[in-house]
C-alpha cells in the first residue's frame, strides 16, 4: 500500500512539474507533446518549439520543455530574430562513444545560422552567452564535427569554465 502511495505521489508531482514548465513559456509558439520513449532515449516533457517571444526557428523543433525555456533565454540574450537549426531530438550516441547524446533526451540543439549569418563565420558572442546558460557548448573551433554549427546542450559538462582558450 505504501508503495502505491509513493507511485501516485511521483506521478502527480511529475505532472505538476511538467505543467508548470509549459505554463512558464508565455509568448512562445509551442505545442505540448505526449511523453515518449524510444529504447534508451525519450523525453518526459516534450514540446514542439516554433518560436520564442523574440526568435523564430527555421522549422519546429522537438525539445524537452526546460531546455526549450533555456533556449528562449539564450536567443533573447543574443538578440536573435531567426535561428536556423539542424535539429533537436535525435536518438543517437555521441560519435565514437558508447554514451547517448543529449539530443537523445531533447536537451540539445545544433544551430547553423543566427539572423542569416553562418555560425562558421560568426559565433563568439553566441558562444559566450550560451556558456552562461548551458553545460556544454561546442563551436567550429572545437573539432571538425562542429565545423559549421554550435552544439548546445544541458547534459553533463563543465560548460565553458575550463574552456578558457575561446
Amino acid at each position: 500500500m505504501c508503495m502505491l502511495r509513493l507511485i501516485f505521489i511521483l506521478i502527480i508531482f511529475s505532472s505538476t512539474v511538467h505543467a508548470d514548465c509549459v505554463s512558464s513559456l508565455q509568448g512562445y509558439s509551442v505545442k505540448r507533446l505526449a511523453p515518449f520513449a524510444d529504447g534508451s532515449c525519450g523525453i518526459d516533457d516534450p514540446v514542439l518549439l516554433s518560436a520564442t517571444p523574440s526568435t523564430k526557428f527555421s522549422s519546429p523543433i522537438t525539445l524537452s520543455c526546460e531546455f526549450a525555456r533555456k533556449v528562449g533565454e539564450w536567443t533573447e540574450n543574443i538578440g536573435a530574430k531567426h535561428i536556423t537549426h539542424a535539429g533537436g531530438y535525435n536518438c543517437r550516441k555521441i560519435a565514437g562513444s558508447m554514451f547517448y547524446s543529449q539530443h537523445s533526451y531533447g536537451n540539445a540543439i545544433d544551430v547553423t545560422h543566427i539572423d542569416g549569418v553562418a555560425i562558421s563565420k560568426q559565433w563568439r558572442t553566441a558562444y559566450k552567452e550560451a556558456c552562461k546558460i548551458f553545460n556544454t557548448v561546442r563551436t567550429p573551433d572545437h573539432d571538425a564535427a562542429h565545423h559549421d554549427h554550435l552544439h548546445i546542450d544541458a547534459g553533463w559538462g563543465f560548460g565553458c569554465i575550463v574552456d578558457f582558450v575561446r
